[in-house]
């Protein structure tokens, strides 16, 4: 779920004129003025401090051969700051991580940003040739790998926010979730009770007097969102309804950000290239051997800004059987070998030369076959949208809906698509990244 900080950026702005326009309206009436609950900015500090002790602090008496920081500066000392530097790295990115809507911060995700981070420490030691306490310094990796697991558990079953919700109708239509607690907003105001933020639905009329609280609110520090914004940052779904053009302008990512994608995953392309090619070939004469015909299948897939590619897959279903442009989970037409490589996302390996050749990236929408493609452009309002960046081999969408095909199903996919455009950034493709690995491991969405 988004940073209660930056739900408190933006939005209050956005309704600005008519909140100081009744703001000067506003007379006394005896309602008692709304009370923002305590910033949570408090529990992030707190969980950085005690972190910061349990795995940096903690370990040194346990492992230090003198007494540090009273000597020279030695290979104690050293061992300490790195720890700390490492920690500090460690303990940013995954605060960065669980800032999406669903990421859910656990060890899976945690321990691979830990493992490099650590790694590279000890690797930039060894180039220097410094001397250090390889045990101290892997021992605190560990223990901040623990630390950020079970604090990211623990805020996400008992840290509860407190939400005022106006009209109250609109109760309904936001998410139930077990750290959301959805009040009236006259019932709050009424009794005084501390709130996170408070929800409003703007797409209505409200009134004056609704307008007035709401300055009144915001004069006493309670961030004011809007229904459709603390939907989508609390679902990770963009809705499509009250979808203007007005909003077309916020799915365009920086141009920065695109350049500076392109050449991270190009080169980590190129650097992993002779790993996948042992790998490639072996799942390639797996294929060839378990059933007669090619071992690559080509389709015509929609890109980016509607232009057409060959996208290349491992074939993993029978030559010259009929049937529907889909397929399902128990579809006849798949071969043996096929529904292992599905299950284990194998048969996308060959993606990689897409990838190198410009059509498509690591992370981004899923390409839509031609000939369905042109459906859902008729069918779906906004769907051609998603031709805005490069598509992916994995994806937003992908990680937290799977396959579709069916209509309903399919807007479903449009809005976590729209989400990733209007949020894409290097962190969200890490935490799609690492989400995609615990997906490929459960062997679910696979079709």
């Amino acid at each position: 779920m988004a940073d209660d900080a930056t739900w408190g950026d933006g939005v209050p702005r956005a309704i600005t004129a008519e909140v100081e326009e009744s703001s000067a309206e506003q007379r006394t009436s005896g309602m008692p003025r709304m009370r923002s609950a305590p910033q949570r900015f408090i529990e992030t500090w707190v969980d950085a401090v005690l972190g910061f002790l349990f795995c940096v602090v903690l370990p040194i008496p346990l492992y230090a051969t003198d007494e540090p920081f009273v000597g020279p500066f030695d290979a104690s000392e050293l061992t300490i700051v790195t720890t700390a530097v490492a920690y500090a790295i460690v303990w940013y990115c995954g605060r960065r991580l669980d800032a999406f809507p669903g990421a859910g911060l656990n060890a899976a995700q945690v321990a691979p940003v830990a493992v490099i981070t650590y790694a590279l420490i000890a690797a930039i030691l060894l180039l220097l040739r410094l001397d250090y306490s390889r045990v101290q310094l892997f021992g605190s990796g560990f223990l901040t790998m623990l630390w950020m697991a079970v604090i990211a558990q623990l805020r996400g079953r008992y840290l509860v926010r407190n939400y005022a919700v106006t009209p109250h109708s609109a109760i309904a239509s936001l998410p139930q979730l077990p750290t959301c607690r959805w009040l009236d907003f006259g019932d709050v105001r009424q009794r005084r009770l501390r709130v996170d933020a408070i929800v409003a639905d703007l797409s209505r009329d409200l009134g004056e007097g609704q307008l007035a609280a709401l300055a009144d609110a915001a004069i006493a520090g309670v961030p004011v969102l809007d229904r459709r914004y603390v939907v989508e940052n609390m679902t990770g779904r963009t809705p499509l309804s009250g979808l203007s053009p007005n909003e077309f302008g916020s799915l365009l990512p920086s141009r920065q950000y695109l350049v500076v994608r392109r050449a991270l995953e190009w080169t980590l392309t190129v650097l992993f290239l002779p790993l996948l090619l042992p790998i490639i070939a072996v799942v390639a004469l797996i294929v060839r051997l378990d059933s007669p015909g090619p071992v690559f299948f080509l389709q015509t897939r929609i890109g980016r800004r509607g232009r057409a590619f060959r996208m290349i897959k491992f074939r993993t279903m029978f030559v010259g059987v009929p049937g529907p442009s889909f397929t399902t989970s128990s579809d006849p037409r798949i071969t043996r070998s096929g529904h292992f490589l599905r299950r284990c996302r194998l048969d996308e390996l060959p993606q990689l030369f897409n990838i190198l050749k410009g059509d498509m990236s690591w992370v981004g929408p899923r390409p839509e076959a031609a000939s369905l493609e042109k459906g859902y452009v008729r069918d779906i309002e906004h769907f051609a949208l998603r031709g805005i960046v490069r598509p992916g081999v994995t994806g937003w969408a992908q990680i937290n809906q799977g396959y579709a095909h069916e209509a309903d199903a399919m807007r479903s996919k449009l809005e976590y698509d729209l989400y990733y455009l209007k949020h894409c950034s290097l962190w969200l493709d890490m935490v799609i990244v690492l989400r995609t690995f615990a997906v490929v491991f459960r062997g679910t969405g696979a079709r």
